[in-house]
């Protein structure tokens, strides 16, 4: 059919026609490309599962990153240094509500806590009760000794004779049951008790302790447990707005002892029992005057020509049951 013919034909030329022939049009083509991918193979789907896998590692991303900061805000502060244990400081803060600050019993358990022992186990032919029962001997007689009242202020010996076997107690009786003080330089109580000297009292802060117990079997029938501790004892003082450092009220023990446990029958019954064998001691931060005479005071009791504040400085064994108990006497000769 000639184009002309066409152009010119009535339907071709109406607006309406027209309208509805381009909507027919477009309509045919969308048919045409719905069939054309239909007639297309199908490829397979992928798999979700890695989609979920990127989701999991974020949220498991946030999860840790929200637990760290959390656990970094409840993070406790930096602990302070502990202060020095093998030295007192020549000049530092004195404060009677808290006496050990600034010394080395300052972060030491109070009393006989912190005299340590390792859990009970045989020694030799002893086994780990009779170990046991050695170490409650030892630390018995180091509290009547060191520690009970009645020896610190009243003078009284009776509560540590009693711990000991019959025999070792008629021979110590002598010395333990004297009621007269001893002669200047001559102690009758010190190597086996602390005695406060009279006129002094100790704040409530009640001594502290630093040690060790051990034990070893020693000849047929004995245990042996060796002490080695120091006790801190904190005097009271009515002029403390005067003190220039701890060492004038804060006195420290140092003693190395030996306690034996005798039993079987390689000796008599009067003689099974506790005994205190050998030992040494040495005192720091003393009142001289009263240390010579076997008692115990405080470094202010001493004149300022002759305080022994700061003499220690090179002698850790005054203060550390590791190191040998020092022999430089803090005060000078009489």
């Amino acid at each position: 059919m000639d184009d002309d013919l066409l152009d010119s034909h009535p339907d071709l030329v109406d607006p309406e026609w027209r309208k509805h022939a381009q909507a027919d049009a477009r309509l045919g083509a969308r048919k045409d490309r719905r069939q054309q991918r239909a007639s297309r193979p199908r490829r397979p789907r992928k798999p979700q599962r890695r989609r979920w896998w990127i989701l999991a590692a974020v949220l498991g991303i946030l999860a840790v990153t929200g637990a760290l900061v959390v656990l970094t805000g409840r993070r406790p502060a930096a602990e302070v240094a502990a202060p020095n244990p093998t030295a007192v400081p020549v000049l530092a803060p004195v404060d009677l509500a808290r006496p050990y600050a600034h010394t080395p019993a300052e972060q030491w358990p109070k009393g006989l806590d912190g005299i340590s022992s390792p859990a009970a186990a045989a020694v030799g032919p002893f086994d780990a009760g009779a170990v046991a029962d050695a170490y409650a001997q030892a630390r018995r007689a180091i509290f009547a000794g060191r520690l009970d009242p009645a020896a610190l202020f009243q003078h009284d010996p009776k509560g540590f004779a009693a711990l000991l076997a019959p025999d070792q107690r008629d021979q110590l009786g002598p010395v333990l049951t004297a009621n007269a003080k001893p002669a200047k330089g001559k102690s009758a109580f010190s190597g086996y008790l602390t005695e406060i000297a009279d006129g002094y009292h100790l704040l409530d802060a009640g001594p502290r302790s630093f040690g060790s117990l051990s034990a070893h079997p020693g000849k047929p029938g004995e245990l042996v447990v060796d002490a080695k501790y120091v006790i801190a004892y904190a005097f009271d003082d009515v002029h403390a707005a005067g003190l220039t450092n701890p060492a004038e009220i804060v006195s420290f023990l140092r003693v190395d002892e030996t306690y034996v446990v005798r039993s079987g029958p390689t000796f008599a019954d009067a003689s099974h029992g506790l005994w205190a064998a050998n030992g040494q001691s040495g005192y720091s931060s003393v009142g001289c005057a009263a240390a010579a005479e076997g008692f115990l005071a405080p470094g202010y009791a001493n004149p300022p020509a002759v305080s022994p504040v700061g003499d220690h400085q090179d002698a850790p064994g005054y203060y550390d049951p590791k190191y040998p108990v020092p022999t430089l006497d803090s005060c000078p000769p009489n």
